[in-house]
């Protein structure tokens, strides 16, 4: 028997039209690591009838609930990693305009989109792709520090599946990775900062809807409000942020990621510092952990990610 192997694992993802039904994937991307699966658990039936009068064990068992999803990571990037499509079903909404190179610009919805089927491309040297279906993010990140490609993190929560076996999933396009030195300088409050590490952070708040009838989730619902925040670390030069944080100053945060012709632009509307932090605990330079929080004022939501590329689709590889 064939070895499983993780070479070669990707995620391949296409847009439902209503939630929890199969769509063909159109897109791919190579994966990082991935938890998604279906998993199944059980508990004994309650009543006081054991195996016998020799044992005390139970004889009887039931399922109890389905879950489906999990973790899974990928490199950021300009074009090649369905970085639009994740977007998409992480903020909401989607508006493109230009010609060559494009402009996508995905902002906050009061909604996410109905949900994605995806297949985890299991590596290679076996047959054990699976599919997921109904699936919605319920958290994303995007994070990078010197030295790195941008990566992005995301939590899944689905609505069911099938059995694992053998996928063809589309053809991976070229990938043009965001790296650490692709960062502008991030703007807040008239001022300009030089970062050491940069993470944008979306809680969507989802949580599973379970009801009778069904092993698993109906569609997954919010539990409360998005979370919406960039933090940010940088060497200490000033105060500003200092002051800021205590006057409770309010505005945008602004950041461009820039290669050639390709860019992404990060927005975060109406933000406020919701902590700060600039601890010694050495020699040598300072540096301050600041934490951003975006919020709504009726016309900007919070947040607005423009991704600049060459494809007329935001939603491709």
């Amino acid at each position: 028997m064939a070895l499983q192997l993780g070479k070669d694992a990707r995620i391949s993802a296409g847009e439902e039209s209503t939630a929890g039904t199969e769509v063909a994937r159109t897109a791919v991307a190579r994966l990082v690591s991935t938890t998604l699966q279906r998993t199944v658990e059980r508990d004994v039936v309650p009543h006081l009838v054991g195996s016998g009068a020799s044992a005390a064990n139970p004889v009887d068992f039931f399922e109890t609930v389905g879950t489906v999803g999990g973790d899974l990571e990928i490199n950021a990037a300009y074009q090649g990693s369905a970085l639009g499509l994740w977007l998409k079903h992480a903020l909401g909404s989607v508006s493109t305009t230009g010609a060559g190179p494009y402009a996508h610009a995905f902002s906050l919805a009061g909604s996410l989109p109905a949900g994605l089927s995806l297949c985890v491309e299991r590596g290679s040297g076996g047959l054990g792709d699976e599919e997921l279906l109904g699936c919605k993010i319920s958290s994303f990140e995007l994070s990078v520090a010197p030295g790195q490609v941008m990566s992005c993190r995301m939590s899944i929560i689905g609505m069911g599946g099938s059995a694992r076996g053998s996928d063809s999933p589309p053809a991976l396009a070229t990938l043009y990775p965001i790296t650490h030195k692709h960062a502008g300088q991030l703007s807040f409050d008239s001022a300009s900062y030089t970062l050491s590490a940069f993470t944008l952070r979306v809680d969507n708040n989802l949580t599973p809807l379970p009801e009778l009838g069904s092993l698993y989730s109906s569609e997954p619902q919010r539990n409360g409000f998005q979370t919406i925040e960039i933090e940010a670390e940088l060497v200490a030069r000033s105060d500003a942020l200092f002051t800021a944080s205590l006057a409770s100053t309010q505005g945008d945060v602004t950041i461009t990621f820039t290669d050639s012709t390709r860019s992404l632009a990060i927005v975060l509307h109406n933000a406020v510092i919701f902590s700060y932090s600039d601890p010694i605990s050495a020699y040598g330079v300072i540096k301050q952990k600041v934490v951003w929080r975006g919020l709504g004022d009726g016309t900007d939501h919070g947040l607005l990610v423009t991704l600049t590329n060459a494809n007329s689709s935001a939603v491709v590889s």
